[in-house]
């Protein structure tokens, strides 16, 4: 376990020193996703201008809900989705052999490379509007209420990662796997809207079967209420599976992949 933390810390150490060479680039993806979380937030403001809740969630409840959402994407952009994304050119390219000929875990290196210090800052942001909004509500803050609502951040973000490395594992298979990253964004933010709004077959399938509306809905929802057993209890089960299926898929893939040296 040191060893990878070793490594981790050490592609972060890398990946830093690499994007502070481009400072411009790093300032302006800050400014792109904080001018997007303001909008979000513009268009909450908007919503609730001549009604006091939308499907059962007031104001500052939805503001709660889409910086929880905005905390959960930032994050996994930060530590996980470039490096999704460029799965599918180290195995065109070849470059995967790089990876599978070190003595630790490929999906390990193939899914920490890389991170982007900029998303970070705008956690941040997101956390700080949470607060603000949880203050607003007003939410009863107690340690095991912030800690279950963190953890649950956590898993929101596992289960982005698992099913983003899914997608991208059938590029073992497929020329070109990013058109898939299109179609994971709409996907991401359904994250940010109240699972109460969805009925039917669409609430059933992006909340027991594809659980995008509960890795940012049980999280505020556990701030705002309390602890969901239920909801909060499916929501680690399907973490464990997914995540546990992604490692077996990529494993599986690996086992179809055709070495450039080959």
């Amino acid at each position: 376990m040191s060893r990878y933390l070793h490594i981790w810390l050490a592609q972060m150490r890398y990946s830093l020193a690499r994007e502070m060479q481009f400072k411009g680039n790093f300032i302006l993806w800050i400014l792109v996703e904080f001018l997007w979380f303001a909008l979000q937030l513009a268009f909450i403001g908007v919503l609730y201008f001549n009604v006091n809740e939308i499907a059962g969630w007031s104001r500052w409840e939805m503001v709660l809900l889409i910086s929880t959402s905005h905390l959960v994407q930032q994050l996994f952009q930060a530590f996980v989705m470039i490096n999704c994304m460029n799965l599918p050119e180290l195995i065109r390219t070849g470059k995967l052999d790089f990876f599978l000929a070190q003595p630790v875990s490929t999906r390990f290196l193939v899914s920490t490379r890389s991170f982007e210090p900029g998303s970070i800052v705008n956690c941040f942001m997101a956390l700080i509007v949470s607060a603000y909004a949880a203050a607003k509500i007003p939410v009863a803050f107690s340690v095991f209420n912030i800690t279950t609502y963190l953890l649950l951040i956590v898993l929101g973000v596992l289960v982005h990662c698992s099913f983003m490395m899914m997608l991208m594992t059938l590029s073992f298979w497929m020329t070109r796997a990013q058109g898939f990253v299109n179609a994971y964004y709409n996907l991401f933010q359904l994250a940010r809207l109240p699972r109460e709004a969805f009925k039917g077959v669409a609430g059933v399938i992006f909340t027991w079967f594809i659980p995008m509306l509960l890795v940012a809905n049980v999280p505020a929802r556990t701030l705002i209420d309390g602890i969901g057993w239920k909801e909060t209890g499916y929501l680690i089960v399907i973490t464990a599976v997914m995540f546990t299926a992604s490692g077996r898929f990529f494993n599986f893939g690996l086992r179809h992949y055709t070495s450039a040296s080959s």
